[in-house]
């Protein structure tokens, strides 16, 4: 796929303050995202974001790391955090941040042994399909030690659809194409799951599922272990 993301943060990281990404989706007018988004500092963290850093312990991996927001401030706190992403511009930008054990590899391929995983941003996303949200937590599974966690958000945006038509099969299932400076990304699928759906995969798979924070906009963090 066209980095598009990377080459946006790597163009704000390099002075554009102006940088902007357009989010094109299959259900929906295109949106707007602000790059700085990406750099945010500690102050400008949700709840859900301090909570989730407040639950890290041990050695952590900060899958899909982008720009390193996080990662950066595990590291001021004494972690050993090391940032995974499959963009080869946001690592040159994490390390001339500050972190130079940052990963550049696909989750599916990478090894290791983990205390923490941490996925936020709608971190279930990553799976594409509900019907591949078990394998997805299988694979993050494989990367922790005994007695380690997952620590991932997701969200039910079933509310989307109070105006717009409900799209066949499960409503959590988008597309989405990135926009830069007029060129266009290939579309990824991308899933948001609801509570209920988590629910019933993990017990699934015998795993256990703890809700440390649902908030009011339908955007919940959870907390995963063997």
């Amino acid at each position: 796929m066209k980095d598009l993301h990377g080459k946006a943060i790597r163009d704000f990281y390099e002075g554009n303050q102006d940088a902007l990404l357009t989010i094109h989706n299959n259900y929906d007018v295109p949106e707007e995202m602000p790059v700085e988004v990406f750099f945010r500092d500690e102050l400008d963290f949700s709840t859900l974001e301090h909570l989730a850093l407040i639950e890290c312990k041990g050695k952590v991996l900060d899958l899909g790391a982008g720009a390193g927001a996080l990662s950066l401030v595990l590291k001021a706190r004494g972690f050993d955090v090391i940032p995974l992403e499959n963009s080869e511009e946001c690592i040159k930008v994490m390390k001339a941040l500050g972190l130079p054990n940052c990963i550049y590899a696909d989750y599916q391929d990478f090894q290791g042994k983990y205390d923490t995983i941490l996925v936020l941003m709608n971190g279930l996303g990553l799976a594409g399909k509900l019907a591949a949200v078990p394998s997805f937590l299988k694979k993050c599974m494989s990367l922790l030690n005994p007695n380690g966690q997952l620590l991932i958000d997701s969200s039910d945006i079933s509310y989307l659809y109070q105006d717009l038509q409900k799209p066949e099969g499960y409503y959590g299932e988008v597309a989405y194409q990135y926009e830069y400076l007029g060129e266009k990304g290939d579309w990824f699928d991308w899933v948001y799951v609801d509570q209920k759906n988590l629910k019933r995969i993990t017990d699934k798979l015998s795993l256990q599922l703890e809700i440390l924070l649902p908030d009011e906009n339908e955007q919940y963090l959870a907390r995963i272990t063997n």
